[in-house]
């Protein structure tokens, strides 16, 4: 969930995207799986069963367009699933956390979105905060 909009979750939706969403719509759990040092798999598992399922998060490019996560099978050896998690600050007394891969930062940009960029010299403007809903499945 976006810090800065605390209503609104993060899903893959069903065309694949990763977005913000108010309501129940696409995948909405997900489970960090540790591959080396703040870096993570991110799957997502069904809410009420022991299943982990085999899509994960991915980076992608389309031409000019900013970078997005996109749904994709899980193979943690593709180094555009490799998300680095780092606690970066605290909002309200719960730690806040910048969310990357690569030198490319989840950002909420106002026209087009989740997106992923880099920094450059600009201040990383979008962290998150996460819900912990117990025990990962499988």
């Amino acid at each position: 969930m976006r810090v800065s909009d605390q209503a609104a979750g993060l899903a893959l939706l069903d065309d694949g995207r990763l977005a913000e969403v108010d309501g129940d719509e696409g995948r909405q759990l997900f489970v960090f799986a540790p591959q080396g040092p703040d870096t993570y798999l991110i799957r997502t598992a069904e809410p009420g069963t022991d299943d982990l399922t085999d899509t994960c998060w991915e980076v992608r490019s389309s031409g000019s367009q900013p970078l997005r996560v996109v749904a994709a099978p899980c193979a943690p050896e593709e180094p555009r699933q490799q998300f680095s998690i780092v606690r970066d600050g605290q909002r309200n007394g719960a730690p806040t956390y910048a969310i990357s891969n690569h030198s490319a930062y989840l950002q909420n940009s106002a026209t087009r979105g989740l997106i992923l960029e880099e920094l450059g010299d600009a201040p990383l403007t979008t962290r998150f905060r996460f819900v912990d809903n117990g025990a990962a499945p499988g």
